[in-house]
């Protein structure tokens, strides 16, 4: 039976803006430094690069990672055209988060405001690793059916050209052998990795200034690592100081990661999971629809969340045993819970911690993050790429 989804229509980029924003100062990681994984060559030089880069925001460009644009702008098409479909085909198949799982379709059905005035208008799908080990876990659309094999490309490249050399580097930065963090993760590991599509679609100017400019509040990223393809519509702030955002520039071809709150607890809080947030593009794509692909690396289901063995945190005093730990699985779907069970989001109420095993574990949610007035756009003439 041939598909009933036989055309995807190409991805055409919006502009960029031509706003004069202040950006952050990211540092690039060239991957391409280190040709072969068996030899030494370019490390050392790359683990330095990586040393100051988390020093400096903990937000970081991955480049020489070779996934190519059309393969980018592929699953953005994918992305677009799912997000097209009516709301009921795409809630076929919700995500769990009663259960603590993320893979499927998160309808936007949180509201701001203590009054619960506005529906967000964020929407994601959560796509598993498809892998033998998550074969139960992987979900078949029937409009990305067709397309299971380009998908599945998509993830290995991703996991292999970027995720697994970011592991290896951390895994040097601390002195650990280089395959610690990469080889429990591996592509064929169970974990609660996943490819996403998010939309941000627009609001108005008074529906903006309700919800204090912001798409997503001040918060960090659940995981290990956070991949987040180069996005033209700007709205995602790193913060650089107490209170104090700057914009994360889109620069062809330059692929952003993040480091994560699980990779802050397994190194004894020395590599810091930075605080972001998605706010109104500026005025000039304000009105446009914001297309995410992004990429989650989650800590393995049967892994041990507890602080590495690390030489150097071990000269740090960071370094402390955990007789009992708890299982990646365990840690994570109890964290999906704890953020996304909330149908109310009040833009002025301060996060609650996350407790776990009856408060024996903690992770402090006590991000500052002011509305976008304290944030101001100057318009300018073009920015250069």
């Amino acid at each position: 039976m041939s598909s009933p989804y036989p055309h995807i229509e190409p991805y055409v980029r919006p502009e960029p803006t031509k706003e004069d924003l202040e950006y952050a100062p990211l540092a690039a990681l060239d991957v391409s430094k280190v040709p072969d994984w068996s030899k030494p060559e370019g490390k050392e030089e790359l683990v330095n690069d990586l040393r100051r880069a988390i020093e400096e925001v903990g937000f970081f460009y991955v480049v020489g990672h070779g996934i190519k644009d059309l393969d980018v702008r592929r699953q953005l098409a994918l992305a677009d055209a799912f997000f097209k479909q009516p709301v009921e085909t795409k809630l076929q198949h919700p995500c769990e988060f009663e259960v603590g799982k993320y893979f499927g379709y998160r309808y936007p059905k949180e509201f701001y405001g203590a009054e619960g005035r506005l529906q967000s208008r964020t929407e994601m799908l959560n796509a598993a690793k498809d892998t033998p080990v998550l074969e139960d876990e992987y979900i078949e659309w029937d409009l990305l059916k067709p397309h299971r094999a380009e998908i599945k490309d998509f993830q290995q490249q991703v996991h292999s050209k970027i995720l697994t050399p970011v592991l290896k580097l951390f895994a040097l930065l601390l002195e650990l052998p280089e395959t610690y963090f990469s080889d429990p993760h591996a592509f064929d590991q169970a974990t609660e990795d996943h490819l996403r599509y998010m939309l941000y679609s627009p609001y108005s100017a008074e529906e903006y200034a309700q919800i204090g400019g912001q798409l997503s509040r001040g918060h960090t990223d659940f995981g290990l690592l956070t991949i987040l393809f180069p996005q033209i519509i700007n709205g995602l702030q790193v913060q650089t100081a107490p209170g104090e955002y700057k914009w994360v520039k889109y620069i062809p071809d330059h692929v952003v990661v993040n480091t994560a709150e699980v990779l802050t607890y397994l190194t004894g809080g020395f590599v810091k999971s930075t605080v972001h947030r998605v706010i109104r593009p500026p005025n000039d794509q304000a009105k446009s629809n914001r297309l995410g692909l992004l990429y989650f690396s989650r800590v393995a289901n049967d892994y041990d969340v507890a602080i590495a063995p690390s030489p150097l945190l071990k000269r740090l005093g960071l370094y402390k045993v955990d007789p009992n730990p708890p299982k990646g699985l365990e840690w994570g779907r109890e964290r999906v819970k704890h953020s996304h069970l909330k149908k109310i989001i009040e833009i002025e109420k301060p996060y609650e911690a996350f407790k776990f095993r009856d408060g024996q574990y903690e992770v402090k949610l006590d991000y500052d993050s002011p509305a976008v007035e304290s944030t101001p756009i100057k318009p300018s003439t073009a920015i250069a790429a």
